[in-house]
């Protein structure tokens, strides 16, 4: 899911857009750690 880009899809489609039936907008941007976490996968845990 990181590579194809569907992770980052998925995370727009549920923080970062109105979610159905009210329509409530969380507003989370994804933080630039993850975003670099996306970048390069690893499996190492994250700090």
């Amino acid at each position: 899911m990181m590579k194809s880009g569907e992770f980052a899809k998925l995370y727009t489609k549920w923080f970062e857009s109105p979610i159905v039936p009210k329509g409530v907008n969380l507003a989370l941007p994804m933080s630039p750690e993850l975003k670099a976490i996306l970048q390069a996968p690893s499996d190492k845990p994250a700090l």
